[in-house]
């Protein structure tokens, strides 16, 4: 959708489509999955910064997710933080955690660097586990306070709605706004040669380390809005197999694009619910997704809806031409 140029009423459709979303979906458990789709969406969005326009794979995007939940759950539960004084807590401890890995990480490529980020997931989980005081094991953080906002608490799905999908349309528009920059086009020309982009001056480096940062800030921000909406947060939610998840969506969504975030980030959430009598097949099952993706639509799904929009089009525009040669 960002090569396409779509009429401006199609934004403002999905605006309202959106806003009216909780009355038209009254199936409350429905709605608890649109809301998890709208979640895992800022981790995509984040993700689809870092290896679609920067090319630079991270298979540990659930550390940062977790750093960000695990962080405003302890600032509520402990220190009696509110909501959003929590949320910026976490979304600055998950920016630090991706300044640390990120400086390191920008002297890896292929496999390593995968590696590099798993391990980090990995260590993540394991502070998780074993900094019992602190988090509390493997029990985690149990009776994280809701939200509120201007006295008032989120308390229902609904309400869950509104707070979570304003965060993504805030974070869809900083997203849109980043890949159609200066920055943006920065960002793509490490992706396709970082030799070349540092040889023309770019600080290639810099640029780096701060799409690892921006790409866990996104991660962090949901954590936080997560062990509010789930109430709990257990490292049992922050497993390799859900950084595998976060990868399946971006990919499967399209990575160079900031709106197949959101459909790859939605269409593997329904299908995990559609496939859950299949959870220990879970890890094969996303790997066929993901051969199958990168072989049949090396452009994600939303590249399938592209090339559908350029050949309505060209079917609209044809008889328009030949009735217009034969006029002549």
């Amino acid at each position: 959708m960002d090569r396409i140029g779509y009429p401006r009423w199609t934004a403002l459709l999905g605006v309202l489509l959106v806003a009216l979303m909780p009355w038209l979906v009254t199936n409350s458990y429905y709605l608890h999955i649109i809301n998890l789709a709208g979640i895992y969406t800022l981790i995509a969005l984040g993700l689809n910064i870092l290896s679609g326009y920067t090319g630079q794979v991270s298979m540990g995007q659930a550390g940062f997710f977790a750093v960000g939940a695990y962080t405003a759950g302890l600032l509520a539960l402990r220190l009696r933080f509110p909501f959003w004084p929590a949320v910026a807590g976490a979304l600055l401890l998950a920016t630090l955690c991706g300044i640390v890995i990120g400086v390191p990480a920008v002297k890896l490529k292929g496999p390593y660097l995968v590696m590099a980020t798993v391990g980090f997931g990995e260590i993540i989980r394991l502070v998780l586990v074993n900094w019992v005081p602190v988090t509390r094991g493997a029990a985690g953080l149990t009776g994280i306070p809701l939200p509120a906002f201007l006295g008032m608490k989120v308390v229902s799905e609904k309400g869950f709605f509104y707070l979570i999908f304003a965060m993504v349309f805030l974070g869809t528009g900083i997203a849109l706004r980043v890949s159609r920059s200066k920055i943006g086009r920065t960002l793509i020309a490490i992706r396709e040669d970082d030799l070349a982009a540092e040889a023309m001056g770019i600080p290639v480096n810099h640029y780096k380390v701060a799409a690892f940062a921006i790409s866990a800030a996104y991660a962090g921000l949901a954590g936080a809005v997560y062990g509010s909406f789930a109430g709990v947060a257990s490292p049992d939610n922050f497993t390799f197999d859900d950084s595998v998840a976060f990868l399946c969506m971006s990919v499967v969504g399209g990575n160079r694009s900031v709106a197949g975030a959101v459909v790859g980030a939605f269409a593997l959430t329904i299908l995990s619910e559609v496939l859950r009598p299949f959870q220990t097949y879970r890890l094969i099952i996303y790997g066929m997704i993901l051969i199958c993706t990168v072989v049949f639509m090396p452009q994600g799904l939303i590249g399938l809806l592209d090339t559908g929009v350029r050949r309505f089009r060209s079917r609209r525009a044809r008889p328009a031409t030949v009735g217009g040669a034969g006029s002549d």
